[in-house]
């Protein structure tokens, strides 16, 4: 009983924090709806990334609160609508979406938005096409490549970076929900020092879907 309402006691504080959250300002975070290398979906990703970093509060309040009402006990949920039940890890089990919540809602407001990068999206896309078909997950490529070393392939990182990888999820919400819930990508994605990403999505051999994000500081294209 003490658990449980520490619990509460924790998401209603969170709640009261998301009350006062102002509405996002698509002009400012849609950053990569005008550019000719990415798909609708991948364009959607940018703008998601943007709205969490912009407001992590009230994206934590709108998409990933509702999520608790799906959980049948803390390993397992049903998606509204489904009769499948799905089991969980400890990356997106109710722990970890409360977690991630109640963190969400004390991570400060105004981040910069990210700009997609030709380059970056290019690296990515070749991770992507390597993996997704062989089934294989993780950073390294079938050739032992790193993130850096395809990176390399297409212009010059730096001021620091990172790679964060979805399986399983077809949408950009979906894709980045599921990584909000992950602390180490949680932190690569609400990095402040980030100001351009690059990303694809496609398909897995055993997950379905995949999708791989990129982040800089700062990125200059060949």
């Amino acid at each position: 009983m003490k658990k449980f309402v520490i619990v509460v006691i924790g998401l209603v504080l969170a709640i009261n924090a998301f009350a006062q959250t102002p509405d996002w300002d698509l002009n400012l975070l849609d950053t990569a709806r005008n550019v000719d290398y990415l798909t609708e979906e991948e364009k959607n990703v940018v703008l998601e990334l943007n709205k969490a970093r912009n407001n992590p509060a009230k994206y934590a309040e709108m998409y990933i609160l509702p999520r608790l009402e799906w959980f049948i006990d803390d390993d397992r949920y049903r998606v509204p609508g489904s009769n499948t039940t799905t089991r969980t890890n400890h990356t997106n089990n109710r722990p970890a979406v409360i977690s991630a919540i109640n963190i969400m809602s004390r991570l400060p407001a105004g981040l910069v938005p990210l700009t997609p990068s030709r380059g970056m999206s290019l690296a990515a896309r070749d991770h992507t096409l390597d993996i997704g078909p062989r089934g294989l997950q993780g950073h390294t490529g079938s050739d032992r490549s790193s993130d850096s070393q395809r990176l390399a392939r297409y212009g010059r990182r730096s001021g620091g970076g990172g790679e964060t990888l979805s399986y399983g999820r077809e949408t950009a919400r979906e894709v980045v929900i599921q990584l909000l819930q992950s602390t180490g990508h949680r932190n690569i994605i609400m990095n402040g020092s980030y100001r351009f990403t690059g990303l694809s999505m496609g398909s897995h051999s055993v997950w379905n879907h995949m999708c791989t994000i990129k982040f800089a500081g700062n990125f200059t294209d060949f």
